[in-house]
């Protein structure tokens, strides 16, 4: 199934935290639309469906001089899907220990508990205890965002040490004015998993879902943290989405904070929100600013803005012309898209 990715962006205000009442506005690049909502703070159903990842190959890093570059070249070998990847899903450390499950032999974590629209999973990744949270596109389902999620832990979170992974979906309207995934739960959850060895919490929020990433940090330094297990330990990577609701001190409490548009140089086509990002990495310079990806081996058609809006997600999206759900699903031959952690690992602690 194909569906239109509709993005919003720009820098209306999404203030919420907890489940106190709030309100967005949000006006829209790229396609035009806006959005304008409010709400009553995060939900508390639950979701359903199991994502399954895929293979994947290799990707390369560039340096400007303005600001990183990430470059998404051609894929290399690829995994089939669901293959194991590189240092993914293997036996544990030590000779006799226990053997480290497969992360798709783990179910999800869903409902009440876990959060509306979130699916929670522990890896049992002998490697580490650190976390890490992917926020989805809106219009992006359950089984898109764990099957993004499970991709990116083949591909690099195990060998980071990342042992607790939480896959969200996608917001129900692009300003996500309905406030209706359960950040509160996520929060909570942060609260009682960290421990003294964990490393760090990344957070990657792609196009409006990093409005929703952005209720979590507000929650997280308005109270819903009250241990401070969370503070100076989330790395939070913004991938051509909006800063509405992202606010200085929910920033400032964070480890680094990167801002990522994408450009194909050889065709000029830039991500819709890249001007956001820009402006997010200005305004936010001294948390870690902007880096864009080089999307000249992406394959998208000239003027396909939304095309290059999926290459934070793959390195090779489906269509040329446009973007779509199936780039959060299908990694076979087409990597997922990692670089850019990798260009910061050092920076940021990863």
């Amino acid at each position: 199934m194909r569906r239109r990715i509709a993005f919003t962006l720009a820098m209306g205000a999404l203030w919420a935290c907890g489940d106190t009442a709030t309100s967005a506005t949000t006006s829209g690049g790229g396609d035009g639309r806006t959005a304008a909502s409010s709400g009553t703070g995060d939900g508390d159903g639950g979701s359903g469906g199991d994502g399954a990842g895929a293979g994947q190959g290799a990707t390369s890093v560039s340096s400007a001089t303005s600001a990183e570059s990430t470059t998404v070249g051609a894929p290399g070998a690829g995994g089939g899907a669901g293959g194991e990847a590189a240092g993914g899903g293997g036996a544990g450390s030590g000779g006799g220990g226990p053997t480290e499950p497969d992360i798709d032999t783990i179910p999800w974590e869903t409902g009440e508990d876990v959060g509306f629209g979130v699916a929670r999973k522990d890896t049992q990744n002998p490697q580490g205890e650190s976390a890490f949270i992917g926020y989805a596109g809106y219009g992006i389902g359950p089984d898109a965002a764990r099957a993004w999620v499970t991709e990116l832990y083949r591909a690099t979170l195990r060998d980071r040490g990342v042992r607790y992974v939480f896959a969200v979906r996608g917001p129900a309207d692009p300003g996500y004015g309905g406030l209706e995934i359960g950040n509160s739960k996520i929060a909570a959850s942060l609260g009682v998993t960290l421990t003294a060895s964990t490393g760090f919490v990344l957070v990657l929020g792609h196009s409006s879902g990093s409005f929703v990433a952005h209720e979590l940090l507000r929650q997280l330094e308005q109270g819903l943290d009250p241990g401070a297990v969370t503070a100076d330990r989330v790395v939070y990577f913004n991938l051509d989405g909006g800063l509405g609701g992202l606010t200085q001190p929910a920033v400032d409490r964070l480890r680094r904070a990167y801002f990522v548009g994408a450009l194909d140089p050889g065709t000029g086509t830039a991500s819709p929100n890249r001007d956001d990002m820009v402006a997010g990495g200005s305004i936010y310079a001294a948390a870690g600013g902007y880096r864009e990806i080089d999307a000249a081996g992406a394959g998208c058609a000239a003027g396909a803005t939304w095309c290059v809006h999926m290459t934070p997600i793959t390195t090779m999206p489906h269509d040329p012309n446009d973007g779509s759900e199936v780039d959060y699903l299908d990694f076979d031959g087409r990597p997922v898209a990692q670089a850019f952690i990798e260009a910061e690992a050092l920076d940021a602690g990863l």
